[in-house]
């Protein structure tokens, strides 16, 4: 079964779903809006596909962002020079996928709400995208995995990922998901996204040819003086390159350090106000308050 575009890193399950409006793909927890008014209509689109024991092979890139994904029966020519693999044993593949986004999309957009929200975003500059697919992987395992001969076969080597590895945080040894040398991880990590362009016009404007390809939606803008109108167009899918072009993974890196850093900073004030310990105790020695920027105040 192929994948919605993969995304560079799992993304939490409960943060997106089909009929979206996002201004990033990748941080649903930045900023969205879902339409209850379009939910029925945007769900009677769906199509569902769940698969039992699925089986995949990822890779990754330099950087540690999943690159591509191979199937479970890949192509030797496609994955003999690369040399960072990673396989994939899930104990259950969901699939969730609008057969209809245009549908989809124009039920979202006949949402009042949802257009007063796309309408702030325009004017702000900000950019837009709709989910009309995820694919979803629950208690997921991974593992490195070599060619075995040399490449002569499709064998694989298989063994636990390395400490340190350079592989999504989420799928580390030592990340916080999971228990013991093997993680479980479950997410989205597919995602069939569009960019959507909006912009406010009057009817006798022409498009640009950027605009070409789209599929436009208009609606006029109540109170306008001179007939403006809201122009909302849908675009292609994202491809997985360039999802993962979009994931700055050294801010990623840096909110993961800071995160841990303040935890420990909480642990430590935690302990100071426990009456089990003295001020000279080990314990609070060369501990501070959290440099993190969102605990200072």
């Amino acid at each position: 079964m192929v994948l919605h575009g993969l995304l560079p890193k799992p993304l939490p399950s409960d943060e997106v779903t089909v009929g979206q409006l996002l201004t990033h793909p990748l941080h649903p927890e930045r900023d969205g809006f879902y339409s209850q008014v379009a939910h029925e209509a945007v769900d009677d689109l769906n199509d569902y596909h769940i698969q039992l024991r699925y089986k995949d092979l990822f890779s990754v890139d330099a950087e540690g962002r999943f690159m591509a994904n191979y199937g479970a029966k890949f192509d030797l020519g496609r994955i003999y020079r690369q040399p960072n693999l990673l396989t994939v044993t899930a104990e259950q593949m969901i699939q969730r996928t609008s057969q209809h986004p245009i549908r989809a999309f124009e039920a979202v957009c006949e949402d009042p709400e949802a257009r007063g929200w796309i309408q702030e975003k325009a004017k702000s500059g900000s950019p837009l995208y709709i989910v009309v697919g995820l694919t979803e992987l629950k208690n997921a395992t991974f593992k490195r995995a070599k060619l075995r001969d040399a490449g002569a076969s499709t064998r694989l080597n298989e063994m636990p990922i390395e400490k340190g590895a350079k592989v999504p945080q989420a799928v580390r040894r030592n990340s916080t998901i999971g228990l013991g040398a093997e993680q479980h991880v479950s997410g989205v990590f597919g995602m069939d996204v569009r960019c959507v362009k909006a912009k406010i016009s009057r009817p006798e404007e022409p498009h640009l040819l950027e605009d070409i390809g789209l599929h436009w939606a208009y609606f006029d803008l109540p109170g306008a003086q001179n007939k403006e109108q809201l122009m909302i167009g849908l675009g292609e899918p994202l491809k997985a390159n360039e999802l993962r072009l979009m994931l700055d993974l050294s801010k990623e890196e840096q909110r993961g350090n800071l995160d841990a850093i303040s935890q420990l900073s909480l642990d430590a004030l935690s302990a100071a106000a426990s009456p089990m310990l003295r001020p000279s105790s080990p314990a609070l020695r060369g501990r501070s308050p959290s440099p993190h920027p969102q605990l200072r105040a």
